[in-house]
């Protein structure tokens, strides 16, 4: 069940993919058509989170259909810098009104150019959040913020896995710093592994 300043904040978005009163998994597609890694699970339990796409977001299929506009706003619509960027998923877990943010994007080869995907994407959720004390007077404080690049795409020939990484590495993760993990395609990972 999510909590009441939950559902304000998801209300509050166009782009809302998987929440934890309806889902145990989080899905999360590449649609380039070049790219290799295409489709990314992660298992969750029920509970206090969910899931979004700001890069879809920032389209305005969601709400009008003969918009060419963005959504989230105007300003993003800028060629050039890096605010009109976005990462594949955002995980908002909020655990007794504090909020862990997972960042995650999907990158098929060398990950490169993600740092302004990454600290976009923070911004507007840092936005969102303080549109939510201001107009609901529900507040949600950010304890902690992790960035993922999941990246390779290879076919699964060896049924290998990857140790869980230790916590003092992916806590240590910035915009410009993000905790890589290679993986197949199609991967399926558990949500607490980017928690640990």
């Amino acid at each position: 069940m999510l909590a009441n300043a939950m559902v304000k904040l998801k209300g509050s978005l166009s782009c809302i993919t998987y929440n934890g009163a309806q889902h145990t998994h989080i899905q999360i597609d590449e649609t380039d058509a070049a790219a290799k890694l295409k489709k990314v699970t992660l298992t969750a339990p029920n509970g206090d989170w969910f899931s979004f796409d700001p890069d879809e977001g920032r389209k305005c299929k969601h709400i009008h259909q003969r918009c060419n506009a963005v959504v989230m706003s105007p300003l993003l619509a800028i060629d050039g810098h890096d605010h009109h960027r976005a990462c594949d998923c955002v995980v908002v877990l909020n655990r007794g009104g504090q909020l862990t943010l997972v960042y995650i994007d999907l990158k098929s080869g060398n990950p490169v150019g993600y740092a302004g995907q990454f600290k976009s994407a923070r911004q507007f959720v840092r936005y969102a959040l303080g549109l939510l004390e201001e107009f609901h007077q529900e507040k949600l404080a950010i304890t902690e913020e992790r960035y993922v690049i999941l990246h390779g795409g290879k076919s699964p020939l060896l049924n290998k896995t990857t140790s869980i990484p230790k916590f003092e590495k992916m806590g240590k993760s910035k915009p410009d710093a993000a905790y890589k993990r290679e993986v197949t395609n199609p991967a399926r990972l558990y949500l607490k592994e980017l928690l640990s």
